[in-house]
């Protein structure tokens, strides 16, 4: 979904918790590989800041809190 760019907001949607996993994983179990999961991370977050428009509709809710 990512690659293609047809459903980019939502690839990255399901791609960010699996990076925290990654980033998790590395953090506790095996620092070594961590470099490559803090690379995607920020190109995530990179993506996210620049398609932040498309996510709007995910952070705005239906009905009034009150």
């Amino acid at each position: 979904m990512v690659l293609t760019g047809i459903f980019l907001p939502l690839g990255l949607v399901l791609l960010g918790p699996v990076l925290v996993n990654i980033i998790l994983f590395h953090a506790y179990l095996a620092p070594g590989g961590i470099v490559m999961g803090i690379v995607f991370s920020a190109l995530e977050a990179f993506l996210v800041v620049v398609y932040r428009k498309y996510f709007a509709g995910v952070l705005t809710p239906l009905v009034p809190l009150w």
